[in-house]
């Protein structure tokens, strides 16, 4: 019993020896910042408000872009989908059946327009002719008229240039109320027109509605994708945010992601001493394992950490700090986020309290 008391005393000063030594070369190398392991974070959401029907992966899974990580029930989304669908068909055959109604009545109204100028046309040529042929009648039969009266002209050769007078007389009246009846049919024509342009006004008024319908359907059809929550990133499944047969709302976490192959160590540097750090040094990282490796500064912050260290007697101004990151190889999947990590920033003459 004695022996192991003794054996474990040793061993406990020999580890307080390494540190105490490790503590020391560290504090000839440089100034020892304390910082942690991270990597940026992706919490993955569904677009749409429904119930988590199936959850596929469990935390530490690995997951490549564009895997399937859950489904949301369909069967609301499919249903709308269905709706607008239908509705989509519906409107086509409507707009087919217009379209082809209004082209119809068109060549219809066309050829009604082009018949009744014809024959309104054709009625004033008459009327012209029958006007002429009624001033010669007329003059025929006051001609005649007169010599009758002097005894020159028989009755019988009277009679017959008052007939054709009160002929024509009878045509041209006649041709005139025919010259009206065309007008009149060439108003109806046109008045057909204008029932053309407003049935035309309808049909652009029903292309709408179909474009409507198949914009609802499109975005129903983009809402059912949206049921398929899929990895925007290769990586690590981090947390599962949500349990199956939860009801999520759009922009809840279901899972965070992280991507392994993308870490960075976060350490805080005094102001005192931020002026030294250059984007690329290399510096020294440990964790608390034993383990070290080689970090190369990415990243120095701008802003300072206002009373980062804040200083309770007074006596001295707070301290600031500004952020540094390293990347660090972690090709063999050693490092993870949350890790303490030392790293030592090589000054001279830097002492540590």
């Amino acid at each position: 019993m004695k022996r192991r008391v003794v054996l474990l005393v040793f061993a406990a000063l020999a580890v307080a020896g390494g540190a105490f030594y490790w503590a020391r070369s560290n504090r000839a190398r440089g100034l020892v910042l304390t910082g942690i392991v991270t990597t940026d974070e992706v919490n993955v959401s569904s677009e749409i408000q429904g119930r988590l029907g199936q959850l596929m992966v469990k935390e530490g899974d690995p997951v490549r872009r564009n895997q399937l990580l859950a489904m949301i029930e369909p069967q609301e989304l499919k249903a709308d989908q269905a709706y607008y669908a239908h509705t989509e068909e519906g409107q086509t055959a409507a707009v087919h059946e217009a379209g082809s109604a209004l082209k119809y009545q068109e060549l219809q109204t066309r050829d009604q327009i082009r018949q009744a100028e014809a024959a309104l046309a054709s009625s004033q040529a008459q009327q012209a002719e029958a006007a002429a042929d009624l001033e010669r009648a007329r003059l025929d039969f006051e001609r005649t008229e007169g010599l009758f009266k002097e005894g020159i002209d028989s009755r019988q050769v009277y009679d017959q240039a008052r007939t054709t007078y009160a002929a024509a007389k009878a045509h041209v009246e006649g041709l005139a109320k025919q010259v009206e009846a065309q007008r009149a049919a060439l108003a109806l024509a046109r008045s057909n027109a204008e029932q053309v342009a407003v049935r035309r006004s309808q049909l652009r008024a029903q292309e709408h509605q179909l474009a409507a319908a198949g914009a609802q359907k499109q975005k129903a059809q983009v809402r059912l994708g949206y049921t398929e929550i899929r990895a925007p990133i290769d990586g690590l499944v981090a947390e599962r945010a949500a349990l199956q047969g939860e009801v999520v709302n759009p922009g809840q976490p279901i899972v965070t992601l992280i991507n392994p192959d993308n870490l960075w160590v976060r350490a805080d540097v005094e102001e005192t001493y931020i002026d030294r750090v250059r984007l690329g040094d290399r510096m020294s990282v440990r964790f608390p394992s034993g383990m070290e490796r080689e970090g190369a500064v990415f990243f120095r912050g701008v802003d300072a950490a206002y009373a980062t260290q804040r200083d309770v007697s007074r006596t001295k101004r707070d301290i600031k700090t500004f952020e540094i990151r390293l990347r660090v190889d972690n090709s063999d999947r050693r490092l993870y986020p949350g890790l303490t990590a030392y790293v030592t920033l090589p000054l001279a003459d830097v002492r540590q309290w």
